[in-house]
């Protein structure tokens, strides 16, 4: 049976060290929520998704550490042992999650008609909610199945019914909300497409 010198003895403990260690980390980043954030392309995002039709707004991935919100970056993706649609299931049910606490408001004319919905909130995911997969169906019977979502800030989020022309008639106050706040997202409106985001232009 071969011998173990002192100084093998302290290399394999060092080596089983730094396994146990790296293992801990890998375990940690997958154990992580992970979100996809609504951004204005503007932001330096390392790693980042486009959205369709879009030049102005992306999909950021970020992990959710201890509540807080932390883009993730190419160092560490090399850690992360999953593929991007991997990620991406993770991301909407925690777009699911953020929209579970939404509590939308319903504004209407003055025959008491449905023009919109308006989602508010001080959490920092509020925008990305739209990426809910339940999201499109929780409006449905108030909008219609086919609806246009407007994120000028990352704290809020407007509903349209993609029948009609309201968030035309809005565009003044989506772009005022944009350039004012401290965290913008986007002047664009977005149509949801089965689930997906897809830019129909810029507000002027």
């Amino acid at each position: 049976m071969p011998v173990i010198t002192t100084r093998a003895r302290t290399r394999l403990k060092r080596a089983i060290l730094v396994f146990l260690f790296a293992l801990a980390t890998t375990a940690s980043l997958r154990a992580d929520q992970w979100a996809l954030l609504v951004e204005p392309s503007f932001m330096d995002h390392k790693m980042r998704r486009p959205i369709e039709g879009s030049q102005r707004t992306v999909l950021a991935i970020a992990r959710i550490v201890n509540g807080e919100i932390q883009p993730l970056t190419r160092e560490e993706k090399k850690s992360v042992h999953m593929t991007y649609p991997m990620i991406r299931e993770q991301a909407l049910q925690t777009a699911s999650e953020v929209f579970r606490r939404m509590k939308p408001t319903f504004v209407r004319n003055q025959k008491q008609v449905i023009q919109y919905a308006a989602i508010e909130s001080d959490d920092p995911l509020t925008a990305s909610c739209v990426l809910a997969p339940e999201f499109a169906a929780a409006f449905e019977k108030t909008l219609g199945p086919d609806l246009l979502v407007a994120m000028p800030t990352r704290n809020q989020v407007l509903v349209f019914s993609k029948q009609d022309n309201i968030h035309l008639r809005l565009a003044e106050r989506i772009i005022d909300a944009y350039l004012s706040s401290n965290h913008p997202v986007s002047r664009e409106i977005f149509a949801l497409e089965n689930g997906n985001l897809l830019s129909l232009g810029v507000l002027e």
